[in-house]
């Protein structure tokens, strides 16, 4: 008999608050703003954090308008992924034409363009059909792609 060995492949992931971590998997947040870089490009799982500091938020304008309850909001969990197409220095945004585009007054109010800090371009936001209990940790960490499965839409 023949032994099989499984090999599971671990993915990036990235814990936000909610409600940003909702934003992004909805596709109306398309920057993530940090005040450090990662080298990864390409699929990030999105992990909606355990913290509810964003709750001051959600009740505002624009976050209203695309969450209209944030006790239902699913926190302690992988919720969907995008793709970083890029990491740029908020400095050098501005004069990328491409991008001022993405800079519409909803995406200024859902991040942080300070100076010293980076955009994380990110595209093909999913939402995942149901959320995935995990623990998340700070920076950009990886998570076993075998829990996935059933997970997206």
């Amino acid at each position: 008999m023949e032994k099989f060995i499984p090999i599971f492949i671990a993915m990036k992931a990235i814990s936000l608050l909610q409600p940003w971590a909702a934003l992004v998997v909805m596709g109306v947040k398309k920057i993530e703003t940090r005040n450090w870089a990662t080298k990864h490009r390409g699929t990030i799982l999105i992990h909606a954090s355990q913290g509810k500091a964003g709750s001051i938020f959600a009740s505002e304008p624009p976050f209203k308008k695309y969450i209209p309850d944030f006790k239902k909001l699913p926190f302690g969990a992988i919720i969907g992924e995008a793709t970083i197409t890029d990491v740029i220095r908020i400095e050098d945004l501005e004069m990328q034409d491409e991008l001022i585009n993405y800079l519409t007054m909803e995406e200024k109010a859902f991040g942080n363009y300070t100076k010293g800090r980076y955009a994380w371009i990110l595209e093909d936001h999913k939402q995942f059909y149901k959320p995935i209990p995990a623990r998340g940790t700070l920076n950009v960490w990886e998570y076993p792609d075998e829990n996935l499965r059933d997970a997206v839409r």
